[in-house]
């Protein structure tokens, strides 16, 4: 982000739901050909930057991360990674090594921070964050000079109206707003996990949860429903004064 003037631009891909096995069956999509269709879409939005958040494997095969961290190399822009409920963090971090990992990441880019954190809990579907975790993020906050802040984590941190995933969403979320709203300078929350596009805004602040690159729900009801839209991603442009706009990438 070069200028004042000048937007930074990010591509949120989230739960890819890569296999060891190419052909895995995800949802009845194969996880690897429909990252394969988005892969172009992406390239040609040309992104500063990417922000994968979390599930990124389905079954945290060592392959399945070096195909995608392989695959992203095409974008040539830095990769932002956070694990997800299927992921394992440890050998995640091997192939995507600006992430969570030892604690909240912090990215600077103009005037904006971006600050990753790490919702799973092992054996949970669930998410949870740590106290030492959000004392970790509160020190970020308060050390940058940055005059925005976007989060990322995986789990939703408020309701999406769609009980086969709500069951599964941050527990405790309200401890992370309490945190969050004694900065004024937080203008966005992103997450994954939701398999769907979702909007709001919670005191100013826009909550946006992702589509999968895989497969996705029709959002609002109360078994996964596959979306015949099809796989997706989410873009954001980060203003200089602190804007955000946001859409939606599908395949070709």
């Amino acid at each position: 982000m070069s200028s004042r003037t000048t937007s930074l631009k990010i591509l949120q891909l989230s739960d890819a739901h890569l296999s060891a096995d190419c052909a895995a069956d995800y949802r009845g999509q194969n996880a690897e050909q429909n990252l394969e269709r988005l892969i172009p879409r992406a390239k040609g939005w040309k992104p500063d930057c990417l922000l994968l958040t979390g599930d990124i494997s389905e079954d945290a095969s060592p392959a399945s991360y070096q195909r995608i961290a392989a695959r992203l190399k095409c974008l040539s822009v830095p990769v932002l990674a956070l694990p997800g409920n299927h992921d394992d963090p440890d050998e995640m971090r091997k192939h995507f090594p600006q992430g969570p990992w030892r604690g909240p990441l912090a990215y600077e880019a103009g005037p904006w921070l971006l600050i990753l954190m790490d919702s799973t809990t092992r054996g949970s579907i669930s998410g949870s964050i740590s106290q030492q975790a959000l004392d970790q993020m509160d020190l970020l906050v308060e050390r940058s000079s940055a005059k925005h802040v976007l989060l990322g984590l995986h789990h939703q941190p408020v309701s999406v109206n769609a009980p086969w995933i709500d069951r599964y969403g941050l527990r405790d979320s309200e401890r992370l707003f309490e945190r969050l709203d004694r900065t004024d300078r937080l203008r966005c929350i992103v997450w994954g996990h939701v398999h769907h596009d979702f909007q709001s805004t919670r005191k100013g602040v826009l909550l946006l949860g992702a589509p999968s690159t895989v497969a996705n729900s029709l959002p609002g009801t109360e078994r996964f429903s596959l979306d015949p839209a099809g796989p997706a991603c989410r873009w954001l442009k980060l203003g200089a004064h602190g804007s955000v706009a946001t859409g939606i990438l599908r395949r070709s």
